[in-house]
């Protein structure tokens, strides 16, 4: 039974401990370095409260190393896009009729206006990507489950800072900050969607 990907705890330690050996050493620890762990640092450079700081570090640990498809299954493939950046998502929603087994359907973001949170037309393809794995996960058992939700929300959370990333010093910690009250909704007030 092929089981969801997921890193060891020490999957994060080892990526940061990477990234620090390459700098010590002179090499290009600038390129190697996985996105995902340069919005880590911003954050902390930026000051953003330790819970924010803190959520986005246990949604990369519990994610480990970006997926690579492996093997050509639909099991494979659906974690892989569902899980991916937003970029990938983008490449496969524009071939989705090749991909017909797979439910495309999306909705956006769709937090209350009433919570005054805003962004979301800025998360949009975040929420995209997000839509992709509530929907799809449900035909598989080996997803269809809290931890394929939690992987989902967690990718959720790393799309949307990865949309942060690069907005200019002013709106960045704010966008950082709205991006960990979204990812909150979704996890207090989202499971409703997932098992439907």
């Amino acid at each position: 039974m092929a089981k969801v990907r997921r890193a060891g705890s020490g999957a994060l330690a080892f990526l940061v401990g990477l990234s620090l050996l390459l700098a010590a050493c002179g090499g290009p620890a600038g390129s190697l370095q996985d996105p995902r762990l340069e919005v880590l640092e911003d954050m902390r450079r930026l000051g953003l409260p330790p819970e924010v700081i803190a959520t986005y570090g246990e949604a990369l640990e519990n994610l480990g190393p970006p997926l690579a498809p492996q093997g050509t299954g639909d099991l494979q493939l659906v974690q892989a896009i569902a899980l991916g950046s937003v970029p990938h998502y983008e490449a496969y929603y524009a071939r989705r009729q090749d991909y017909p087994q797979f439910d495309w359907s999306r909705d956006g973001c769709s937090a209350p206006e009433g919570l005054g949170l805003g962004y979301r037309e800025t998360f949009r393809p975040a929420c995209n990507v997000h839509d992709f794995g509530y929907r799809n996960f449900p035909r598989f058992p080996e997803l269809y489950n809290e931890r394929g939700r939690r992987l989902a929300d967690d990718n959720f959370l790393v799309n949307m800072n990865a949309i942060c990333r690069p907005m200019g010093l002013m709106n960045r910690a704010a966008c950082y900050s709205a991006a960990h009250a979204y990812y909150w909704a979704v996890r207090a007030f989202g499971g409703g969607h997932f098992y439907r």
